[in-house]
């Protein structure tokens, strides 16, 4: 992960479309961000996430009720793998 700039949270993941955007982005032709962690209140449509982004950590859970906890260190470790990337919330 030494050329992830950006670190993604896809807040409404739904099936993968903005996630594999993400995953194809390129700076000066190395890959650049990496989608670490999704969250959606459907089970269908995280199955489907899942099923496109297997990499990433899933929460089928309502953003407006979401415990931050897990997906905070979640972030924390692949912070540390990678070389100080900035990081969003999506």
């Amino acid at each position: 992960m030494e050329n992830i700039k950006l670190l993604y949270i896809d807040l409404f993941c739904g099936a993968g479309g903005t996630s594999t955007g993400v995953e194809k982005a390129t700076l000066f032709g190395n890959k650049c961000a990496k989608v670490i962690a999704c969250v959606n209140h459907d089970a269908n449509a995280i199955a489907s996430h899942a099923a496109n982004h297997p990499d990433a950590v899933h929460y089928t859970e309502d953003i407006r009720t979401l415990e931050l906890s897990p997906m905070v260190e979640h972030l924390k470790k692949m912070r540390m793998k990678s070389s100080e990337p900035q990081f969003i919330y999506m």
